[in-house]
């Protein structure tokens, strides 16, 4: 994992946490339904250094970032680049996003791991890879999720559109069976036709805060293959196009179903960003069943 992940280290002993990828990495996957735990950091550069921090990005942190996945403790680790119109006023303009095997371990990652890491990545020492770093930017927040459902493949350059979304306490199984048997097969309609590259649900980490605390109840991503992709937008709905996605479903009951829940459901953020670093491979999380 990078360095932007140490001071969360330090601060709340979360172990190699931080701010959503490297053939050591594709192992066998945990079993299905097994807790995909996200770490994130969001990241703000210092006046004037965005240009320099994305070439750091792009050569000394992506170094240190494939040594953190060649430990075996990450599936993936990437960094977004938060585009317009979402910068304007935006406590960050970076984020990081560690994808972990497992659950995340609760004790701080010892010195002498992080030196070992720098040292693969062609640095002298850890403190000269912080020094640099923190000449150009500073951690503002970090975040801790699950991933309920995660399909398709990211690279470097797609675009990526994640919606956060708060929903009525009485209503989230209902919206979560609708986003897993409408939206999430819509989604792999469009992977399919070349539209778009992948389609990630996740919510709330409940080892760290729960859904009011975090102020949302699911984020619900999907990347494309670049800006114009993204832009071009998902297309209207029409009941021909949904009999070929759901044959033998009912399109009046889909139109209904959206109706009931869009009352309670409400989009907190939406946020559009470009994927800057890649290494390792996000895995195939499958959705465990939704019970009442």
């Amino acid at each position: 994992m990078t360095a932007s992940i140490e001071p969360k280290l330090r601060h709340v002993a979360l172990g190699g946490i931080i701010a959503i990828l490297a053939a050591s990495a594709i192992v066998a996957q945990p079993p299905a339904n097994t807790p995909h735990y996200i770490g994130l950091t969001y990241i703000q550069t210092l006046p004037g250094k965005a240009a320099d921090y994305r070439k750091f990005l792009e050569t000394d942190a992506v170094k240190l970032a494939q040594a953190g996945v060649d430990d075996g403790g990450a599936d993936a680790v990437y960094m977004l680049r938060l585009t317009a119109p979402y910068t304007t006023g935006s406590d960050y303009d970076y984020a990081q996003v560690v994808w972990y095997k497992d659950k995340p371990p609760l004790a701080t990652t010892p010195r002498s791991v992080w030196e070992a890491r720098a040292k693969k990545a062609g640095f002298a020492n850890y403190q000269e890879f912080l020094d640099k770093r923190n000449a150009l930017s500073k951690a503002v927040r970090s975040a801790w999720r699950t991933s309920i459902a995660h399909v398709g493949d990211l690279h470097v350059g797609n675009y990526t559109r994640a919606v956060s979304v708060k929903v009525d306490p009485e209503y989230r199984t209902d919206v979560l069976r609708f986003i897993e048997t409408y939206t999430m097969s819509i989604a792999q309609s469009r992977m399919s036709a070349g539209q778009s590259a992948n389609f990630g649900l996740s919510r709330p980490a409940a080892l760290t805060t729960s859904d009011d605390e975090a102020g949302y109840s699911f984020s619900v991503a999907e990347s494309f293959k670049d800006s114009d992709a993204l832009l071009s937008g998902p297309g209207a709905m029409t009941p021909e196009r949904f009999s070929k996605i759901f044959p033998g479903k009912n399109y009046a009951t889909y139109i209904n179903e959206q109706a009931r829940l869009a009352p309670h459901r409400h989009n907190v953020t939406t946020r559009i960003s470009e994927v800057v670093t890649l290494v390792g491979k996000l895995p195939v999380v499958t959705p465990a069943p939704v019970t009442p």
